[in-house]
């Protein structure tokens, strides 16, 4: 009888281990959604033109971006040339007569002295930006050979662009060009 009693005992044992290891995921699980706060922080409502006339001869681009939002944004007043990449790079292949797809990936870049000082940008009001692709180290990294002509879009990395303020909380979401054609000196 003592077997049996103390197998009992053992089942009952356990049976309490259990319960007291689901009782404690359930208080983790309360603390979590007690404690966690949902934060909802919208893209903010811009508009983003790029001038790419007369790329091919300066190198130089233009970012245009429009508040569109009700209220004043404050905004970088640089826009830092590690923030702009090449992406979905092609390379013009004349013998194919085609452009051929070059490997490439985008690379996570953390400048936190980058940024100039943010200044407000009233509704409707648009800050210039002018960027010489020929100076970035990404560019230079993929655009290698000279007097050939690539077609790409450009990633515009944004999303740190827009200081919050106790009135708006958005960010800027990051922004892809279309496809451009540029011939390299």
């Amino acid at each position: 009888m003592e077997a049996g009693s103390q197998k009992n005992s053992i089942q009952y044992f356990n049976k309490v281990n259990m319960m007291k290891k689901i009782f404690v995921l359930i208080l983790f699980l309360q603390f979590v959604t007690l404690f966690s706060q949902e934060v909802e922080i919208n893209n903010c409502n811009i508009k983003y033109e790029i001038d790419t006339i007369g790329l091919s001869k300066t190198g130089i681009l233009k970012l245009n971006i429009t508040n569109k939002e009700s209220q004043k944004l404050k905004i970088s007043d640089v826009f830092h040339e590690v923030y702009i990449q090449p992406i979905e790079v092609e390379k013009f292949e004349a013998s194919l007569n085609n452009f051929d797809k070059i490997q490439k990936s985008i690379i996570d870049v953390n400048c936190l002295d980058c940024f100039g000082k943010f200044k407000n940008l009233k509704p409707n009001n648009s800050i210039s930006y002018s960027i010489n692709i020929n100076e970035s180290k990404f560019f230079k990294k993929v655009l290698k050979q000279s007097k050939t002509t690539y077609r790409f879009n450009i990633w515009f990395d944004t999303i740190d662009m827009i200081k919050y303020s106790k009135s708006k909380k958005c960010f800027a979401p990051n922004f892809t060009s279309e496809k451009i054609i540029y011939t390299t000196k």
